[in-house]
């Protein structure tokens, strides 16, 4: 008879997927959430949501939309939407009697301010964006464990693509779009002795979590799936390794766009994964015979996550700022176009110096376009596990399309440039302290898992036990916000 830890291992072992259509729809429940947020706002000037409303928003349903209404998913945003036009419509009268004193309250659009000058600024859609690709993420680690997680959502065995398999792609995007204010910031050159001391010291944290996992997993019979990175590697130290690879990037995107870097990256690596079988074969059949062999996804994929962080860097070079600046469209520029002397702008500056919306609907353009060609011409299907070409350009189109929505719903509800505006509790909390809370989702998950028997549980109790789970990330997520606790890993 198969152990425990042999059963969940089969578990998540040899799965296929689902389309990239299907993918679309489930994300789409995020969209529909940062609506709703916005309903209510609209509501209460104040922006202060009821705590439960903004859990369920922007966690429960969430969670229903990858496990109770997985097959029913516009029925699930029916019972999002209806509720909050309903409070729109009867609270508008509140909204009205007290809009005129709102008015009166100092007003904070970053359109009074100096619009001159090149800064960074938050914005609300982007902090929203972020932090649901992180409450996906911790909801997705645990549920996959449970039978009432559809199997075609969770990791693919090689070729494919699947809600989880997103999530891993996104993340190292949304970090990558972070990472870009350190281009936007810095006005000089940096040594490369202090690249490297600033590399050293961003990533040895995540690199000591990394090995801790290991270490426990090894020593703690904790099921794992060896096909996913390797026998040894894990996420945190794809994660932790990335601002390495970044020290000696970043000089040649000095002079070379970021993304053409990364196609540069893609392009070569996936001329060895195709032109032959000899390289595929060894990926997928080798034994593991000593550390590289068994790490071998783990290393080989790492390259295919660093063109997807240097896509991700390139985004946030023109949605980062207060201002469109020259080229920004492709560079990393804190250098405004000089407005008053129009005729001696060349065309060129003019087209690539964007606002966030037209950036993210260009990029979005160009990338689902290239991965269509792609996917129709090419002989592999999409692989998370070997992170290729495919696999990059349809996490860098679905995630420069989904900010594009964000930021269109921002503008629409707003109907103003200011982009600042907060959103909810459990989203800003989350946006805080993003990594970790990350850590302690996964930490959690592992806890549950060596306490109860996630396959045997019934529908009821897995669905009780993963918004129990929820409630307390959310819970130390808030708790840590309001005690104004900021934890950089």
């Amino acid at each position: 008879m198969s152990t425990l830890k042999e059963r969940k291992e089969n578990f998540v072992t040899g799965l296929h997927g689902s389309s990239i259509q299907e993918v679309n729809l489930v994300s789409s429940v995020t969209v529909f959430s940062y609506i709703c947020i916005k309903i209510l706002n609209k509501v209460s000037p104040d922006n202060h949501i009821n705590p439960f409303v903004d859990f369920s928003l922007n966690w429960v349903c969430l969670l229903f939309s990858m496990t109770l209404y997985s097959s029913n998913i516009s029925l699930l945003i029916t019972f999002m939407i209806v509720p909050c036009l309903i409070v729109c419509i009867f609270g508008k009268a509140y909204y009205t009697s007290t809009k005129n004193r709102v008015n009166k309250l100092p007003s904070k659009n970053i359109s009074k301010l100096n619009q001159t000058t090149f800064s960074l600024v938050k914005k609300s859609y982007i902090t929203t964006y972020r932090s649901h690709m992180l409450i996906l993420t911790c909801l997705a680690i645990l549920a996959v464990d449970f039978p009432i997680f559809p199997r075609r959502f969770a990791k693919v065995e090689t070729w494919g693509t699947s809600l989880m398999d997103l999530g891993v792609g996104s993340f190292v995007f949304s970090n990558g779009l972070v990472y870009a204010r350190s281009s936007l910031k810095s006005t000089r050159r940096i040594s490369f002795h202090k690249r490297v001391f600033n590399a050293l010291k961003s990533c040895h944290t995540l690199l000591f979590l990394g090995l801790l996992r290991l270490y426990f997993v090894k020593n703690l019979e904790y099921q794992e799936h060896v096909t996913e990175y390797g026998v040894h590697w894990n996420f945190f130290m794809t994660l932790s390794l990335l601002p390495l690879v970044l020290v000696i990037i970043d000089p040649i995107a000095d002079y070379i766009p970021r993304f053409l870097i990364a196609l540069v990256i893609s392009g070569i690596y996936e001329w060895f994964l195709v032109k032959d079988n000899i390289f595929i074969n060894y990926l997928i059949l080798s034994s593991r015979e000593n550390i590289i062999d068994a790490n071998r996804e783990g290393l080989v994929s790492f390259i295919g996550y660093c063109s997807i962080f240097l896509w991700g860097q390139s985004t946030g070079c023109y949605l980062l700022g207060n201002i469109p600046t020259k080229n920004n469209l492709y560079k990393a520029s804190i250098v405004p176009l000089n407005t008053k002397e129009t005729r001696s702008i060349s065309r060129w500056d003019r087209m690539t110096t964007v606002k966030p919306l037209k950036g993210l609907i260009f990029w979005f353009c160009i990338t689902a376009l290239m991965t269509k060609f792609i996917l129709l011409v090419h002989p592999q299907d999409i692989s998370r596990r070997f992170a290729n070409l495919p696999y990059t350009l349809w996490i860098v189109s679905f995630n420069t399309g989904y900010l594009a929505i964000y930021c269109a719903i921002d503008k629409i509800f707003n109907n103003s440039t200011d982009m600042s505006q907060p959103t909810s509790l459990c989203i800003e909390a989350m946006n805080t302290n993003g990594l970790i809370l990350f850590l302690l989702a996964n930490v959690t998950t592992g806890l549950i898992n060596m306490s109860v028997s996630t396959l045997d549980m019934s529908d009821l109790l897995a669905i009780s036990t993963l918004i129990t789970y929820a409630a307390f990330i959310a819970f130390v997520a808030v708790l840590l916000y309001i005690k104004k606790i900021f934890i950089r890993l």
